[in-house]
């Protein structure tokens, strides 16, 4: 049986949720534009149509189809919901309120206005590392949803990325050699207590201050004085556990 098939990927899963959600953000702002067009497309028949029948109902089909948005875009005039919207719901929901917040156009509705407005709000903080693309847009007059189609791909990314603060280094010097000492002759001047070079050396000369040398030698004269009784004259004493040199 394998089992590995079925195991689950927690990093394709994101990576799989973030692209998703940049789609989607993309396709409202798309959908919301082809609404708009389609829009100014109906006004111009409705308004070129001589035949009043043909007319109302022309009228009634861009109601019809009105009706249809606002129940899309109407959720985000609730605070409640707006709270618990994720970046694809607030997302639909301003993409549908956008067509009819152009106060240009005679299709213009106020409500849908206020509903686009606290959609922003709420992809700000939910991912205002896009949002902040998509109002620097809008500061050089796109307009929104082309601001929102070139933000959209951003969505796929974290939405608040950490920068380090830039906290400078110590600098690694040449250490000096035992017993050398800053003064007139030397190469540089005197360092302090904190910018002091280490001693040069291996760092297990720590964790064992004597040489190997010294090591056998202890413990040979340990055997001797196990044998005989009496401590061998080459006998070196090994400091205690913990004492440094």
């Amino acid at each position: 049986m394998d089992i590995g098939s079925d195991h689950p990927d927690p990093f394709r899963d994101a990576m799989q949720e973030m692209v998703y959600r940049a789609v989607q953000v993309g396709s409202f702002a798309m959908t919301g534009a082809q609404v708009y067009a389609y829009h100014r497309r109906a006004q111009a028949r409705t308004t070129a149509e001589k035949d009043h029948r043909a007319r109302r109902a022309l009228n009634a089909q861009i109601r019809a189809e009105r009706d249809a948005d606002r129940a899309q875009w109407a959720p985000a005039l609730d605070s409640a919901w707006l709270r618990q919207a994720t970046i694809v719901d607030a997302a639909q929901a301003w993409g549908a309120a956008f067509p009819y917040a152009d106060r240009a156009v005679p299709w213009y509705e106020p409500a849908a206005a206020t509903a686009m407005t606290r959609c922003e709000e709420r992809l700000r903080h939910l991912h205002p590392y896009a949002m902040a693309r998509y109002d620097r847009l809008r500061s050089e007059g796109a307009g929104p949803g082309e601001a929102m189609r070139e933000a959209a791909p951003l969505f796929a990314r974290y939405p608040r990325p950490w920068e380090g603060s830039s906290v400078p280094r110590l600098m690694l010097e040449v250490a000096t050699r035992p017993g050398q000492a800053d003064g007139p002759g030397s190469a540089g001047p005197a360092r302090s207590g904190r910018n002091r070079p280490v001693r040069a050396g291996r760092p297990c000369d720590e964790d064992f201050p004597l040489s190997i040398r010294d090591v056998l030698a202890a413990e040979a004269g340990s055997a001797v004085v196990a044998t005989t009784g009496t401590p061998s004259p080459r006998a070196v004493r090994l400091p205690p556990r913990g004492a440094r040199p």
